[in-house]
């Protein structure tokens, strides 16, 4: 009920990521916190639960045999920047939906996690998560190819890299929003400019 297959391998269905998530967000829809908090992890879940069925998932559990003595451990890349610099050089319809893939992979980061995590709206210390979280990535990847035996997704550095610049571009973008007004909505812009009208007119 749960696998599929693909040629000789006998896989899990990333749709298995989904099951935890359920629970989950009933907990988070059933805890007594405002609104807003709710919708942030709400956010963070589905994102979260999207990056694991999309990077890790679906899971070879049968008919890595063929695999290990035809492909082995190969394509994998460690050297910053150069699957980037190949992808410009060759740009294509696909090259470009890979390279906007990995910049959007993290971007819903940049939004939920200063606003669950006070302590990310700082950016220094956001890009630092932004970063360990495409390297995490990266790295399970290698570690499931290392326990099948072959290389059954590509660990590349430079998608760690497209991820976390994407986030921390979200993460600016979204401050920017923040600061700028358009988030309290039209009511709230028409009351600052009323005061700073005020303001002008009586600056004592």
């Amino acid at each position: 009920m749960f696998t599929f297959t693909d040629g000789q391998l006998v896989l899990i269905p990333g749709f298995v990521a989904l099951l935890p998530a359920v629970p989950i967000a009933a907990w988070i829809l059933r805890r007594g916190a405002d609104r807003r908090w709710k919708l942030m992890a709400l956010l963070a879940l589905v994102h979260v639960t999207l990056v694991l069925a999309l990077t890790i998932f679906p899971i070879p559990i049968g008919g890595q045999e063929f695999y290990r003595l035809t492909r082995g451990m190969s394509d994998d890349n460690v050297v910053p920047f150069a699957t980037i610099a190949g992808q410009l050089q060759h740009l294509s319809p696909n090259t470009a939906r890979q390279l906007f893939g990995n910049a959007v992979a993290l971007a819903p980061l940049g939004v939920y996690g200063p606003g669950l995590w006070p302590a990310l709206r700082d950016w220094r210390r956001f890009a630092l998560v932004a970063v360990a979280f495409g390297l995490g990535i990266e790295m399970a990847q290698y570690a499931g190819s290392l326990l099948e035996g072959f290389s059954y997704r590509i660990t590349d550095v430079d998608d760690a890299i497209m991820n976390a610049a994407g986030a921390i571009a979200a993460f600016a973008a979204w401050r920017w929003f923040l600061r700028s007004g358009y988030a309290a909505g039209p009511a709230a812009r028409v009351s600052d400019s009323t005061h700073a009208a005020r303001d002008v007119r009586d600056p004592g």
